[in-house]
């Protein structure tokens, strides 16, 4: 019985997208959920803050009011964009400029660049065999130990992508295919 592929590669103006396929980690799923329930529960402090009545008089205690508000706004800001920032990785192989973006898109579909690389610094496109029968697609950075993950699958279904991957990093590094 064979699996489907677990990557999809969707071809645009500019060159194409990868989506690697593989869930999201357990610990960035559990980290995003407790970042929107915190991030809410803080930013109803905050509006409680400013909203509730004066219970105390004296001098400063608006301008402890305010700021106390404002700082639980800002922990509430930072962990409501974190819980909305998204768990899926993309590559973005950008030919028109010979660039490959990680990327990954929010909730809303917005994206946000993790990671930019020129098709001059990667050093080479790898198949990694995995313990059970899917393999991981991997670009090697220059001639270090850094590697971007790109996808996900069957090694024979892994071997077309990584062929046109090559091709592409080889023609885009202005190398005679």
């Amino acid at each position: 019985m064979t699996k489907s592929p677990q990557f999809s590669v969707e071809d645009t103006f500019w060159g194409y997208q990868i989506q690697s396929g593989r869930a999201p980690a357990m610990g960035l799923v559990m980290a995003q959920s407790f970042s929107y329930f915190f991030g809410a529960c803080f930013m109803i402090a905050a509006v409680s803050i400013v909203g509730a009545p004066i219970l105390f008089s004296g001098e400063g205690v608006g301008v402890m009011r305010i700021v106390a508000a404002v700082l639980f706004a800002a922990a509430a800001f930072y962990l409501l964009w974190f819980a909305s920032r998204g768990s899926q990785t993309e590559i973005h192989v950008d030919t028109s400029v010979g660039e490959i973006r990680q990327v990954i898109s929010n909730r809303a579909g917005k994206p946000t660049t993790v990671g930019a690389y020129g098709f001059d610094t990667i050093g080479g496109v790898h198949i990694i065999d995995g313990l059970d029968p899917m393999s991981l697609l991997v670009l090697q950075y220059r001639d270090t130990d850094k590697q971007v993950s790109v996808a996900e699958g069957l090694e024979a279904q892994l071997i077309p992508l990584r062929d046109r991957l090559a091709h592409d990093l080889m023609v885009g590094a202005g190398v005679a295919a």
